[in-house]
């Protein structure tokens, strides 16, 4: 019979799921909670843990040099890093071994070490791209960024502010050349968005320590200089979906006088292909050292005018 005392005291019989009074905490959820709990427990037992990053196998020392070399300097122009594509570098270099071993032959055909011929031994249509694709120097990897950066149109695809990966192959010669290195720097880039305010200005606003020299390159962007001696080319490359008008630009010493120079523009200039969308100066003599210089250029973008005012300073 049911306890009448139980009931007069206010106790009644708990229903299921319902803690009784006085009861320890945690009854009704030991009722409830088993099914949960095995559930729970079978899906973090099978859960497979969180995957780490997958690194790639540690670059050469000669690639992470020439990386390290190229990222600096996109750095002091104010552009983000790239990174070294394998793919991309296997065919730059299958293409430097390809010209190490036709080298002697396209010097005397003139023939442009940016190309391939299918006939050739050491052909490959990989090859063949990237060669179209790269800059090429025939000097130690490392030290071929310094001597595309002493140029006009090897430099401007370096520091190409769309540019997000590179190819990088070489190989090493005998003295002549010494060296073929290659740097696939257009397979690399995105298609283009819609920003079209970046310019990418080299040397970059206050840097220092700029070297003196136009380090030479084919073809040359001062075919009206007999010597070829200038002065460390001074840049400034607009997106390619800008059209950029009536570009003129001053270099001044830190007297305030004007330096002569070789001016390129969009619309004016010795190689069309090379120059893309860069404003360009090359002082017709070296660079004074440990001198502080003022570039001023003006220019219309998509019909608006634009300026812009920096300076550099050179090494001593």
């Amino acid at each position: 019979m049911p306890d009448r005392r139980a009931a007069s005291r206010g106790y009644r019989r708990a229903r299921p799921g319902m803690m009784r009074r006085g009861a320890k905490k945690g009854f009704a959820m030991k009722k409830l909670l088993p099914p949960v709990a095995v559930l729970l427990a079978l899906a973090l037992a099978s859960a497979e843990p969180p995957k780490k990053p997958v690194k790639g196998p540690p670059l050469p020392e000669a690639d992470a040099k020439v990386l390290e070399k190229i990222n600096a300097v996109r750095k002091l122009a104010g552009v983000g890093p790239v990174t070294i594509d394998a793919a991309m570098s296997k065919a730059c270099a299958g293409h430097a071994a390809y010209l190490l071993k036709h080298f002697d032959a396209m010097m005397k055909a003139g023939t442009s070490m940016h190309t391939e011929d299918p006939k050739l031994e050491g052909y490959t249509k990989e090859g063949a791209a990237a060669g179209k694709a790269s800059d090429i120097h025939y000097v130690e990897p490392a030290e071929a960024v310094d001597g595309w950066m002493a140029s006009l149109y090897h430099r401007i695809p370096l520091l190409n502010a769309d540019l997000l990966k590179v190819g990088l192959g070489y190989v090493k010669g005998t003295a002549n050349p010494p060296w073929v290195c290659c740097v696939d720097v257009l397979t690399g880039l995105p298609s283009l968005t819609e920003e079209r305010a970046k310019v990418v200005m080299y040397p970059a606003d206050a840097q220092k320590d700029v070297p003196l020299d136009f380090g030479g390159e084919r073809p040359t962007p001062i075919p009206d200089d007999p010597d070829q001696k200038g002065g460390f080319p001074v840049t400034a490359t607009f997106r390619e979906i800008v059209k950029v008008t009536e570009a003129t630009a001053t270099l001044k010493d830190a007297t305030g006088a004007e330096v002569p120079v070789w001016l390129s523009t969009p619309e004016k200039t010795a190689q069309p292909q090379g120059q893309r969308n860069t404003v360009a100066l090359i002082a017709q003599d070296p660079l004074k050292p440990a001198t502080t210089y003022t570039v001023t250029v003006d220019a219309k973008v998509d019909g608006k005018a634009w300026k812009k005012v920096w300076r550099f300073t050179t090494k001593k």
